[in-house]
Parts: C-alpha cells; structure tokens; sequence
C-alpha cells in the first residue's frame, strides 16, 4: 500500500506542476525539447498510474482478502475491498482503450468522407502535388494520415510563388513529422482523463506545438519572411477540414516568434531538458522496484521493524 500511496503522490506532484514549469516563454526558444517535456510528463503519470492501480492488486493484503473472499472467511467489507482493487486497474485501462477507439473511427470516418469530398471537388496540381479547391478564400491544410496537401484557388491567386512555397514546406512539414499522431495522443489522455492536469492541457499544448516545428522546418526551407507573409494571407482563409493547417495554433504568437526571433536555447539547457524528460519516463518504474525492494527487505529481516 505505501507503494501504491507513493506513486499515486508523485502522479499528483507531476500533473499539477508540469503545466506551469512548461508554460514559460522558453517553451518558444525550443518547441521540439518542449514537445518532448510535455510528452514525457504525460507518460510518467500515465505510467505511475497505472503501476500504483497494479500495485493495489497485486499487495499481500489484498491477495490474502481474496484468498478470504473466495474461501467464505470475509464479510461484505473483505468482498468489497476485493473488488474495488481488482475494478480499478481495469476501469484505467478500459477507459483509455475505449477512447483510443472511439477516437481512432472518429478520424477515419472523418478522413474518408473528407477524401470523397476532395475527390469530387478538388483537382490535381502536377506541378504543385497538391488538390486545388476552388474558393475565394486562401486557405491551405493537410490531411492527416495521408500525404495530401490542400490549397484552395484563393491561395493560388494571393500568394507570391515564394510564400507559396513556404506555405507548402509548412503543411508537408506536418506530414513527414506525423503530427496528427501527437495531438491524436493527447487527445485521447485529454477525452479519457479531463480531470487530470496534465492530461487536460497536453492537448492545446501539442497543438500549438506542432505549428512551431512546422514554422521552424518551413523557414529552413523558404525563409522567414515569406513565411509571415502566407500567414498573413491565411489570417482571413478558413481551412476546410480537422486537419493540421498553415494557420492553426496561435497565429500572433508564431508572427511574433517569426518577426522576432529569441535565441535557441544552449545546448547544456537542451541536454538538461533531455535528461529531465529521460528521468520523468523511467523515474516511476524505478520508484516502484525501490520501494518494492525496500519492502521485501523489510519482510525478510523482521527485526529492521522494531
């Protein structure tokens, strides 16, 4: 049980502070290491959860009150007692499979009845390797889980061929770093545990992240300026799916990040922030091996209890 207790602390510890160390302005100096913070915390308590709700099953008490249970040696509390331990792990794990599910049909409902509208209403640019919509509106998007770009004829007629391009690097950007893939996660945590911190803000986190590293991969491609420009001929277009456009996340901060540049973080704060994200993931199964190792000494030398 006192394993049980110290990691479900420490998964409180980790959820409610981890939202406030990564919400500095350092977050903008290296989204990628932010990503990666963001991430690790998640599944640190994810994991310390779920060793802690194992934890409780697998204790000595509550194994001998099943023991109990099934032999008829223990009333409606020893049964009770039982099956709160043994419905806990499962009711973790059954809620997160069944929002992972849901989820995952939802977007590819979603895709497929996407794709059919595209294949009636869009056409193949050649020399672009996009689908043109017709539309007064500029707007450009990918569709996630596939390696379609979308512009719409609006943004064919407003954009210079440079910033054309920049918008481009941005969109396939988002397809070869898979995003969809880190904001589908944090939206199954963010739907199967809304009240959980962490949990609840990964989601626009990793939103607002992955338009960041698109920025920042676009702008080694095309240049800074041009891309502020396709952002700014975005700015009144609408993106016609769910997916991952060229003006998602929050388009005054990347502007500014854009116009003004900080610094990149050093190196010894990158390989910090690396080691912190290393010890958040294995920090929770090393607590439980410790304290389970402590206890088992415990239990084999009685006399360290008196």
């Amino acid at each position: 049980m006192t394993l049980a207790i110290a990691l479900f602390g420490y998964a409180a510890l980790v959820a409610t502070l981890a939202p406030r160390a990564l919400a500095g302005a350092w977050r903008l100096r290296s989204p990628r290491l932010t990503m990666t913070l963001w991430h690790a915390s998640a599944a640190s308590v994810l994991v310390s959860l779920v060793l802690a709700a194992a934890t409780c099953v697998t204790s000595p008490g509550l194994i001998q009150t099943c023991i109990a249970a099934l032999v008829g040696d223990t009333g409606a509390t020893g049964v009770l007692t039982v099956a709160i331990g043994l419905l806990a792990p499962v009711l973790l794990l059954a809620r997160l499979t069944m929002v992972a599910i849901a989820g995952a049909r939802r977007r590819r409902a979603d895709r497929r009845r996407h794709l059919e509208l595209l294949s009636v209403l869009g056409r193949h640019d050649s020399n672009l390797g996009v689908l043109v919509v017709s539309s007064t509106s500029a707007a450009a998007y990918c569709v996630p889980g596939t390696d379609k770009v979308v512009l719409t004829s609006g943004a064919l007629h407003r954009l210079e061929p440079a910033e054309l391009r920049a918008a481009l690097a941005h969109e396939r950007a988002h397809l070869a770093g898979r995003h969809h893939l880190l904001v589908a996660w944090a939206g199954i945590l963010a739907n199967a545990f809304p009240g959980v911190p962490v949990f609840r803000d990964l989601l626009p986190a990793t939103a607002n992240l992955v338009e960041l590293l698109a920025d920042d991969r676009a702008v080694r491609r095309s240049g800074r300026a041009e891309l502020v420009g396709a952002i700014a001929a975005f700015t009144d277009g609408v993106a016609l799916s769910a997916g991952l456009a060229a003006t998602g996340g929050q388009v005054s901060v990347r502007v500014e990040r854009l116009l003004d540049p900080a610094p990149p973080l050093p190196l010894t704060a990158r390989l910090s922030g690396a080691g912190v994200a290393a010890t958040l993931v294995a920090l929770p199964g090393l607590l439980a091996v410790l304290l389970a190792a402590v206890a088992a000494g415990l239990a084999a030398c009685p006399l360290l209890l008196r």
